[in-house]
């Protein structure tokens, strides 16, 4: 894996090494010699989740205030209607690293690799959310 990674929001969080934080080279080793896991520990509170329900599960790191919902984790400020607050989540649990002269993105769940940004979010909606 090349050494150029990137996290799509300021923070990556990595249930693989129990990391958070804006160190995305701290999650590409994770990310290479991941494995399946059934359970995960959140990084955020502590909480062993099973892999297959994480999302949801990071959903809960939100405050409501009002019309919109303050992201736990980072702070980022998101319209509380819609989707906007789970797709931020959800980029929380991708990181893009640039291989061969493209971007390649790693669902931190479970370490599988995507051509695009939005197949690795369908991937985090279909295979780790019970939405």
């Amino acid at each position: 894996m090349s050494a150029v990674a990137r996290a799509l929001t300021k923070i990556v969080v990595c249930p693989l090494c129990d990391y958070m934080g804006e160190d995305v080279s701290k999650v590409v080793d994770a990310i290479a010699k991941a494995s399946p896991r059934p359970r995960l520990k959140c990084p955020k509170c502590g909480a062993e989740v099973d892999a297959n329900s994480f999302v949801t599960h990071m959903r809960r790191h939100g405050r409501v205030g009002g019309k919109t919902i303050t992201c736990d984790i980072c702070g980022a400020k998101l319209n509380g209607e819609g989707g906007a607050f789970l797709r931020h989540i959800k980029e929380h649990l991708i990181v893009s690293v640039r291989r061969n002269g493209m971007d390649v993105y790693y669902c931190l769940v479970c370490g599988q690799e995507f051509i695009t940004k939005n197949s690795a979010i369908t991937h985090l909606i279909k295979r780790h959310s019970l939405e």
